[in-house]
């Protein structure tokens, strides 16, 4: 008999129960069912690593793949192609293309953007030039080791008809400098690929 209400100062009604079955719910593992958790722990951390490893590969791929479309050494931005001034382009179809043709430009010791520029103005190319390639390219390829593209590959340069030209400004000695060098090489390698052209195919002007 509890006189003075000492077990409700001292506990809830119905404490020890509660406390009891949570006692009773509390159950230790074998160390078989320690040693298949462990290994089921393992398999989701390297499970997981992997899918993540896998992501930020696969971000990496993404993001190298539009930086060479935009940056680097290899330019492909609308807003520096030729204007269709009937000249160094004049907006006619190219037919299917067979030939990657190099050429000097003759200007020296421009960097890519220089060369470009230089081909913009239409007057400073002499329309009446003995070569008709000499008028314009497709791309040009600076000092620098910069190349840009002048005329979408879906026309024809001026005189082109099924090649793909590619102009070169050399340095003060008529050489390529390094830099130069590097990205012509890229860049024809990469044409070779994508347009499935031979190396016998590839003609130095």
């Amino acid at each position: 008999m509890d006189l003075f209400g000492l077990r409700s100062r001292h506990r809830r009604p119905g404490s020890y129960w509660k406390t009891k079955t949570a006692c009773e719910s509390v159950r230790i593992m074998t160390k078989k069912e320690w040693k298949r958790r462990k290994r089921r722990m393992i398999i989701a951390v390297i499970s997981a690593t992997i899918i993540v490893l896998a992501g930020i590969t696969a971000l990496v791929y993404i993001v190298m793949g539009e930086l060479k479309k935009s940056t680097g050494n290899s330019v492909r931005d609308d807003s520096l192609y030729l204007s269709v001034n009937g000249v160094t382009r004049t907006g006619e179809k190219a037919p299917l293309i067979g030939i990657i043709y190099v050429q000097n430009s003759g200007f020296t010791g421009l960097s890519a953007l220089e060369l470009r520029n230089r081909y913009e103005r239409a007057d400073l190319v002499n329309p009446l030039l003995k070569n008709p390639l000499e008028k314009s390219a497709h791309y040009a390829v600076g000092v620098d080791g910069v190349c840009i593209e002048m005329i979408p590959l879906t026309e024809k340069a001026p005189g082109g008809d099924d090649r793909i030209i590619i102009t070169y400004s050399p340095d003060a000695d008529g050489n390529f400098t390094e830099a130069e060098e590097k990205a012509l090489n890229d860049l024809i390698e990469d044409l070779m690929d994508e347009y499935s052209i031979g190396s016998e195919n590839v003609i130095m002007g």
